[in-house]
C-alpha cells in the first residue's frame, strides 16, 4: 500500500499540481525512489534496531565479536523471553519436544513490535534431562518484516503484493566466515 501511495498517487497529484510539467514529476519520482531504498534509520525504523540487537546474540555473530557461549550468554538471550536459566520452567510440556533424531529440545518463540520481529530459540540437551547443566547447543532464529512491498506473482497465481523478511544472515556479511 505504501508503494502504491509513493509511486502512483503522489506523482499523479503532483503531475496535475505542477500543470503537466513532466521534469518535476521525474525529479519527485527519483527522490521517492531514493527515500524508499534508503538504509534504515533509527527514526524511520526503530524495530530494525531492536532486530539488530537481537541478531547480535546469534551464536555465530556473538562468537565472532569475542563472546563465549556460556550461562551469561543464555541469560542475555532469555531476557527477551522475560526469563533466565534460573527461573525457566524446565518441565514445560508446551516447550519441550523430541526431534526426529531423538534429541530433547526446549523451544521458545516470541513476537515483538506487533509481529514485525519473530524470535525463536531452541536449547538442545546432551541427554534426556532438560536442565541448564545439560545444554549441548542452541539454535537461534530471528526475522524482521521490513514492510518493503513489491509486486509478485506469476501466471498461475495472478498478481499480488508481497513483502520481504530479513534474517540474521543480513548481519553476517561482514564476518570472516560468511559466504
Amino acid at each position: 500500500m505504501l508503494a502504491i501511495i509513493f509511486f502512483i498517487i503522489i506523482p499523479l497529484v503532483l503531475f496535475f499540481y505542477f500543470k503537466y510539467n513532466i521534469g518535476s514529476i521525474i525529479v519527485i519520482l527519483f527522490l521517492l525512489f531514493i527515500f524508499y531504498y534508503t538504509p534504515y534509520s533509527y527514526y524511520l525504523e526503530p524495530s530494525f534496531h531492536k532486530f539488530r540487537n537481537i541478531c547480535k546474540l546469534d551464536p555465530e555473530i556473538y562468537q565472532a565479536n569475542g563472546g563465549k557461549i556460556d550461562e551469561e550468554y543464555y541469560n542475555k538471550v532469555l531476557k527477551y523471553f522475560d526469563t533466565s536459566l534460573d527461573t525457566m520452567d524446565w518441565n514445560n510440556k508446551n516447550s519441550l519436544r523430541t526431534n526426529d533424531r531423538g534429541i530433547l529440545v526446549y523451544r521458545l518463540e516470541k513476537y515483538f513490535e506487533d509481529g514485525r520481529i519473530n524470535f525463536s530459540i531452541g536449547f538442545y540437551f546432551k541427554d534426556k534431562n532438560a536442565k541448564k547443566s545439560s545444554i549441548d547447543k542452541v539454535s537461534f532464529y530471528a526475522t524482521w518484516d521490513n514492510y518493503r512491498i513489491f509486486p509478485a506473482g506469476n501466471e498461475g497465481t495472478g498478481f499480488y503484493l508481497s513483502g520481504d523478511w530479513e534474517d540474521c544472515d543480513y548481519f553476517k556479511k561482514g564476518l570472516n566466515n560468511a559466504k
